[in-house]
């Protein structure tokens, strides 16, 4: 047995540019541990993940796909990352009733002009921006399968068909500790008062 064998070689970043994408996964996250300025709080956090049809990669033997993804906290201010991502997706500066009536769900589906920038360093490709189609491009169907999990709703049937990442992500949250580990329950009250600020992006 050689140790080579074993090891699968590590797939190359995506060249920085801009890529259509189309949302194929709105995942909420739940309440995340973060670390901001020395100290460890709680913060509420949603993913938004991507299929990126013109670049595809080896997979079991078929080329498919590649995805990227994109977390972010939930903050109500206009200068929060998420809120200007999602003004940059929409074309418009979203009002405050706008923003919180904004149903993520209602993203799956929806195509995407996508700034993709890499790490500092140079190991991963990150989103950066979101913009609408222009009108001359036609807007593409997903191959992949959809995604969709709230944390807060949380139902065990679903999050069983969810990939292996995604469910070791979710079994960070304060709602899958309190839910399966009582013993280690988690007090979110640090969150709820920070909940407002923002925290660095976790690049997948």
């Amino acid at each position: 047995m050689k140790l080579g064998n074993k090891m699968k070689p590590s797939i190359p970043p995506m060249e920085p540019g801009t890529y259509l994408g189309i949302c194929i996964g709105v995942i909420g996250l739940g309440e995340q541990e973060t670390q901001w300025q020395g100290k460890t709080r709680y913060v509420e956090k949603v993913r938004f993940l991507f299929e990126i049809p013109e670049e595809t990669i080896e997979m079991d033997g078929e080329q498919k796909p590649r995805q990227l993804s994109v977390d972010f906290s939930v903050a109500k201010r206009a200068t929060s990352r998420i809120r200007q991502f999602l003004s940059g997706w929409m074309g418009k500066m979203l009002s405050d009733e706008e923003y919180a009536n904004l149903e993520l769900y209602d993203l799956l589906g929806r195509n995407a002009l996508l700034g993709v920038v890499r790490s500092e360093d140079g190991q991963y490709a990150n989103i950066s921006t979101a913009t609408p189609l222009r009108k001359s491009e036609t807007p593409q169907t997903a191959v992949s399968a959809p995604i969709l999990f709230d944390a807060d709703e949380w139902d065990d049937a679903v999050f069983e068909t969810l990939p292996d990442y995604l469910q070791e992500r979710l079994k960070q949250s304060a709602q899958y500790k309190n839910a399966h580990l009582p013993a280690q329950e988690v007090s979110v009250e640090a969150a709820e008062q920070e909940a407002a600020e923002d925290s660095e992006e976790v690049p997948f």
